[in-house]
């Protein structure tokens, strides 16, 4: 009786535990296959970045040395890179859309997307880096500061190259 009871016990310890494990390496593994995605683009670009955030599929980056802004998102298993002059960025405008949600008998708001437009100094057209969309992922972890981060980071950026010029 005491054996059996035993069993039981390992058996059903083992199917609470090996699924949770097997979803923990599984999504390390994933984790894993998207940065050399990521690391394969980068040397493709030929940059060093200096400050660089990788989240999700998302990843940002400054190579201070030539001045260049690069985002990357993989899409379907391919990444695709915009890579900015910093010289050229004339303003950097947060854009954010939520949605009120109710959710048991409180009215909270619900972050949509998050994107960092970025306007140029020759050019018309506005580059637009999203940050965050509920569609691709449905947690938002500090995205509101991310985005900040980098406008404030674009910003110091474009006053390090203004001082600079001034300099010369």
């Amino acid at each position: 009786m005491k054996i059996s009871m035993s069993v039981m016990i390992i058996f059903t310890t083992l199917f609470c535990i090996l699924p949770f494990a097997w979803f923990m390496l599984l999504g390390k593994y994933n984790t894993k296959k998207i940065e050399n995605k990521f690391k394969d683009a980068i040397k493709r670009v030929n940059l060093n970045f200096n400050i660089k955030e990788q989240w999700n599929n998302k990843l940002i980056g400054i190579d201070t040395s030539k001045n260049i802004l690069i985002y990357m998102k993989l899409i379907d298993q391919e990444v695709s890179v915009i890579q900015i002059d910093l010289n050229q960025i004339k303003s950097g405008h947060i854009n954010k859309q939520t949605k009120e949600v109710k959710k048991e008998k409180k009215t909270e708001t619900e972050l949509q997307s998050l994107d960092l437009e970025l306007s140029f100094l020759l050019k018309s057209e506005i580059t637009t880096l999203n940050l965050y969309d509920i569609n691709d992922q449905l947690s938002e972890y500090f995205e509101m500061n991310r985005a900040e981060k980098w406008q404030r980071l674009i910003e110091q950026s474009k006053l390090k190259v203004s001082l600079n010029k001034r300099a010369a």
